[in-house]
């Protein structure tokens, strides 16, 4: 497993930053947070709509953030990547023993586009996920390991249950469930050691307050982690998840 480290250019944080910014708060607000010049667009976006006048609009704007910003992406381009190749042989054996299968096999073509976009989403089948420029070297190795676990996570999924990667995006019960368990893969003594996350958390925050049948969510999936081997514990994780998805989903609100 390698991961390159680029800078896509102004028109990939337009097409990113038009995608997210007419989502709901919890997805538009770090934008807005991060670049109130994109605030006059808030709530501009019609859904019946292509909204071509908008996103022209919000080009031009992305394109002076951008170029006020392309040395300092330029620069992140060589730490981001030296931070990596400085712990990919270590990153590689714990994945290796973690998810139990020689990580170093896959994924050789990772690719992490540095942008404008504080939200960073992930592209399962291209193998390629985002980064907000703004992380430290540091922040950028938690956000690559957190993207990482579902990669694999997604990859070992799709060889047992031969199902669909349409299925593993939200709203999906099977997407909910492989963000959560990004806290149990992540928390490797080895880890810790390089992702600062890990103290706050590594998946949403949501998951840390859930209470599932009077206990804490994470009680139950630490439980499951510890006592099982890989591909048991994805296939009890899930199914508990099944028994009380309605729960989940009302927490997740």
């Amino acid at each position: 497993m390698k991961l390159l480290y680029k800078d896509p250019g102004y028109k990939y944080s337009v097409e990113s930053i038009s995608e997210f910014i007419k989502q709901d708060e919890f997805w538009s607000e770090p934008i807005f947070h991060f670049f109130p010049e994109l605030l006059k667009f808030k709530g501009s976006f019609d859904e019946s709509s292509d909204n071509k006048d908008i996103v022209k609009e919000i080009s031009g704007t992305v394109f002076e953030l951008y170029k006020s910003r392309e040395k300092e992406i330029q620069s992140k381009v060589i730490s981001y990547q030296e931070n990596w190749n400085r712990y990919e042989r270590l990153i590689n054996e714990r994945f290796s023993s973690i998810f139990q299968f020689d990580t170093s096999d896959i994924f050789n073509d990772l690719v992490c586009n540095i942008t404008l976009n504080p939200i960073s989403p992930r592209y399962l089948r291209e193998h390629v996920f985002d980064v907000f420029y703004m992380n430290s070297d540091e922040g950028s190795m938690g956000s690559a390991l957190h993207e990482i676990v579902h990669y694999l996570w997604f990859y070992l999924w799709n060889k047992k249950y031969k199902d669909s990667y349409e299925q593993y995006e939200a709203p999906s019960l099977i997407w909910i469930l492989s963000e959560a368990v990004v806290e149990q893969i992540l928390s490797d003594e080895e880890f810790n050691k390089i992702n600062p996350y890990h103290e706050s958390g590594n998946a949403y925050p949501y998951f840390y307050n859930m209470i599932v049948t009077g206990r804490s969510l994470y009680d139950y999936l630490n439980e499951i982690y510890k006592n099982n081997s890989m591909d048991k514990f994805m296939d009890e994780s899930y199914q508990f998840m099944v028994e009380n998805e309605k729960e989940i989903r009302r927490q997740m609100l």
